[in-house]
């Protein structure tokens, strides 16, 4: 891969904070904290909580999840505040998943509409046989480190379903996420508040549950809501695609296909509407190649992955497509001067606590 042509991720990805914590200041009052200290501290404003159209840079949303984790001594924190969270508050994403037609629908709607609420972020689902995986991960690197995240996913994707079959004791079979295991007592707290069990060391955050569920309707189905906010939806994706390069879309299809193990310029090709010549022709344009895009991509989610512990090389090597980890140690090499074993060692210092 040229490091020199290859186009990078942004520096700061954003994110609409109102569709996800709105009503935290409240919260946080009920529970005796204060609001305004832990906005600050993340270097927020009490307008971000509730402005629609406002992002906000990505980094500062995860370290206020970590500051109110820490203030609150609560490990827990995201997954309790998610459990608490009506999906209609969360924008284009809650409402048109709300109002789709089947549980199948709302979850491929939360995978398309998903870059409205935040970037950087794909949301994923696959079919095992009888069982679904519904699962979401982060392309910007470092992004690993923080937890709260996590729990707030899961537990966001949890309500869509609940709400929508209006079951609200609905739970997955299991929940799958990435960090290191924790202490026994929290693990029991965790599995109590998801009635559901958890496995701790997956490369991914999500869930895993009866793929029947995908066809069952959705109680909330409104097919005229459902138009007009993917109406407000396609506007917003259209802006987004306006105020940011074509190139990140495809970024994100990129690391949806790696995930999926089929990542060949074909594939992007189809999924994106266009021959592959014609896809080949418009990166030629913007100065990159598709093993160039491809290489970016891998890159950024190998420095996510190596921040989990729990994974092996030889895991990490897998997860991105790689049939041998020689390969995947070579290229990693040639992207940071260093071999992935030695990259991990040197991040051990300085990575982000967490609220644990």
């Amino acid at each position: 891969m040229s490091a020199a042509r290859a186009p990078s991720l942004p520096a700061a990805p954003t994110i609409n904070l109102a569709s996800v914590m709105y009503g935290l200041d409240g919260y946080l009052r009920e529970r005796g904290a204060d609001p305004d200290a832990a906005l600050n501290r993340a270097g927020l404003a009490a307008g971000d909580l509730t402005d629609p159209e406002r992002r906000v840079p990505l980094i500062r949303f995860l370290s206020l999840l970590e500051i109110c984790a820490a203030g609150l001594d609560d490990q827990l924190f995201g997954l309790r505040f998610g459990i608490q969270y009506h999906p209609r508050h969360a924008g284009v994403v809650g409402n048109v998943a709300l109002a789709s037609r089947t549980v199948r629908g709302a979850l491929h709607t939360i995978a398309g509409y998903l870059p409205t609420m935040v970037d950087s972020a794909v949301y994923g689902l696959d079919i095992e046989g009888k069982t679904a995986f519904a699962y979401s991960y982060y392309i910007d690197p470092l992004m690993m480190t923080y937890r709260q995240k996590n729990d707030w996913g899961v537990a966001f994707v949890c309500n869509v379903i609940r709400q929508g079959l209006g079951e609200p004791n609905w739970a997955p079979d299991e929940v799958l996420l990435p960090l290191a295991a924790e202490s026994s007592a929290v693990r029991r707290e965790r599995m109590g508040l998801l009635r559901a069990k958890v496995r701790h060391g997956h490369a991914w955050a999500g869930m895993r549950f009866d793929a029947a569920l995908l066809e069952r309707p959705m109680k909330t189905a409104d097919a005229m809501i459902e138009r007009l906010m993917r109406h407000y939806g396609d506007l917003q994706l259209a802006g987004l695609r306006t105020n940011h390069d074509e190139i990140e879309s495809l970024k994100r299809s990129v690391a949806q296909l790696i995930v999926e193990g089929d990542s060949s310029v074909e594939r992007l090709a189809q999924n994106s509407g266009w021959s592959a010549r014609t896809l080949q022709r418009r990166l030629a344009a913007r100065g990159v190649s598709y093993s160039d895009l491809l290489g970016e991509v891998r890159k950024t989610m190998a420095l996510n992955l190596l921040e989990n512990p729990s994974l092996g090389i030889a895991q990490i090597a897998y997860c991105l497509g790689y049939s041998e980890v020689s390969t995947f140690n070579h290229a990693f090499k040639r992207w940071v001067g260093k071999p992935p074993r030695d990259y991990r060692n040197s991040r051990k210092p300085s990575r982000q606590p967490s609220s644990t």
